[in-house]
């Protein structure tokens, strides 16, 4: 009996110990998940708070990368909440940014009013390759009698009589009337010579087709082509004038002074929705028409913005510094400072509210 106790006693102390060396072991393995859950869920954080940015933005092709990085979640991955505020030209949403309307936005020829009127920061080019934005005429027109009438353009049709006194359809403060001004002057003519007459970017198309005006300076390239496939004949356009497109990116003074890492987030995003545009053009033509349709575009089809994705192309990171930024912008303001539309002093300001430090903080980012 004795010896029976002895073994009880001896098989207790026994549990004991074991039970004493096990308990500090489940701690530490308790300890080292918690901890690692803890890790786990700092580098699913962002390293950021979200911002909210209000994105000016036009129904076209320089503002479809921002489908790209909703459907995307790339806004999200950023760090940044879009609040998209659509504008039907570049003019009235120049206007809108000295208003403080928005603080980022893709714009065109709307730019040179912007930028040195209400110092406007322009960080990067949109496109790489851009072509569509046509002058249009009627094929019984005598401006397509005349020809081909100038040997360094030589898809440049008409001559200087035939233009003279025709009334162009476009948009006052936008790319379509920097197109018909640089128009007019390659034949040795001035504004004085032709008569503008002014309507927003979508009327161009509906009422050119109903019977007015003479010329249509199209600004989207998807109506361009759509006239082309109607008959319609181009005479003109920025890149067969020598002056092809690049809209710009621009943040308004106050955002990029308070909002800095906001803005390098933003066009991180947008450089990669932009990169997986270029890669792929039958997603292209998806994000495009989504876009289009979804901010009132009904002057398009499926042809045409294949047609307008296959010929255009967005700056990404991998061309991002190929061309010095502004340099569209800036000869656009040269010229109209040249023929007497603006001052020196506004090219003076584009000069100064050209800023690369954005897109260069946002390319080091992606590396």
């Amino acid at each position: 009996m004795k010896k029976l106790l002895v073994v009880i006693l001896c098989f207790v102390i026994a549990l004991g110990s074991i039970a004493g060396c096990a308990a500090p072991a489940e701690e530490e393995t308790a300890a080292a998940t918690e901890e690692a859950v803890i890790e786990e869920e700092a580098e699913e954080a962002p390293a950021f708070e979200t911002v909210k940015i209000r994105v000016g933005a036009m129904p076209y092709y320089l503002s479809i990368p921002l489908q790209v990085m909703m459907d995307e979640g790339l806004d999200e991955e950023y760090g940044i909440e879009l609040e998209i505020i659509s504008f039907p030209s570049g003019g009235p949403m120049a206007e809108a940014l000295g208003a403080g309307q928005w603080d980022i936005g893709p714009i065109g020829a709307g730019g040179m009013v912007a930028v040195p009127t209400y110092n406007a920061k322009l960080v990067a080019d949109v496109q790489y390759e851009m072509d569509g934005a046509w002058i249009m005429a009627r094929p019984d027109s005598d401006i397509v009698a005349a020809g081909a009438t100038l040997p360094d353009y030589p898809d440049v049709i008409g001559d200087a009589d035939t233009i003279s006194g025709k009334v162009m359809l476009g948009t006052f403060g936008n790319i379509s009337q920097y197109m018909g001004l640089d128009y007019a002057d390659k034949f040795g003519l001035t504004i004085d010579d032709i008569e503008f007459m002014h309507m927003e970017t979508s009327q161009v198309y509906t009422s050119f087709v109903a019977g007015n005006g003479d010329l249509a300076c199209m600004g989207s390239p998807t109506a361009a082509l759509k006239l082309q496939d109607e008959g319609y004949i181009r005479v003109g356009g920025l890149k067969q004038q020598g002056v092809s497109q690049q809209d710009a990116m621009l943040i308004s003074d106050d955002f990029y002074t308070n909002n800095y890492e906001a803005c390098v987030r933003f066009m991180q995003a947008w450089l990669k929705a932009a990169e997986m545009l270029n890669a792929d053009t039958d997603y292209e033509v998806e994000k495009a028409m989504k876009f289009y349709t979804e901010n009132g575009r009904t002057d398009v089809t499926e042809d045409a913005v294949r047609q307008e994705c296959e010929f255009n192309s967005y700056v990404d990171p991998s061309n991002v510094f190929d061309k010095p930024a502004g340099e569209w912008m800036t000869g656009l303001v040269e010229f109209m400072v040249n023929g007497g539309y603006m001052e020196q002093e506004v090219l003076d300001a584009m000069a100064t509210n050209i800023k690369q430090d954005v897109i260069q903080d946002a390319v080091a980012g992606l590396e």
